[in-house]
């Protein structure tokens, strides 16, 4: 298992890209958004401790802290610039998640029926949710990006 930042980040991102290329045709959506799911109090203190020296904080939740990095990780996906390090929560044992940008109407026209997917509705949007038992880690696409939600233009 990967143990630096970047390494965690390309590891997530591209099995999650994995993850969508095997179960939907969106062969070619660029990565949004990741996030990484602690799986313990003193990899929530290193890593927020880690990514908070390469980025501010844009958004706060219960669950954790959002950053948008100062350097974009490369990934299979793209160049990832929204990171949020997710506190430990028993009931998630996979490494992380990975937003990928879709049409996403389509996608979950498409899609939302399907094993494997579950529709998840928030206050404000929505996200379909891929997952897979042979895959730690999830693929998500949102109706509303990220970036947009937080009103933050990536480069």
């Amino acid at each position: 298992m990967p143990t630096n930042l970047e390494e965690i980040v390309k590891y997530i991102v591209d099995k999650s890209f994995d993850l969508k290329n095997q179960f939907t045709d969106a062969k070619f959506a660029p990565v949004e958004f990741a996030c990484i799911f602690c799986q313990s109090e003193d990899e929530y203190q290193d890593l927020d401790c880690l990514v908070g020296e390469k980025g501010g904080i844009v958004q706060g939740t219960p669950s954790g802290k959002t950053y948008l990095l100062s350097e974009a990780i490369p990934t299979k996906a793209g160049f990832l610039r929204l990171l949020k390090v997710r506190k430990p929560d028993p009931a998630r044992k996979e490494r992380g998640d990975a937003d990928f940008n879709t049409p996403y109407k389509e996608l979950k026209d498409k899609y939302s029926n399907k094993p494997r997917f579950e529709l998840i509705k928030r206050d404000s949007f929505e996200m379909l949710r891929l997952s897979d038992p042979e895959f730690d880690v999830m693929s998500c696409f949102s109706s509303i990006p990220m970036s947009k939600e937080l009103g933050i233009e990536l480069k």
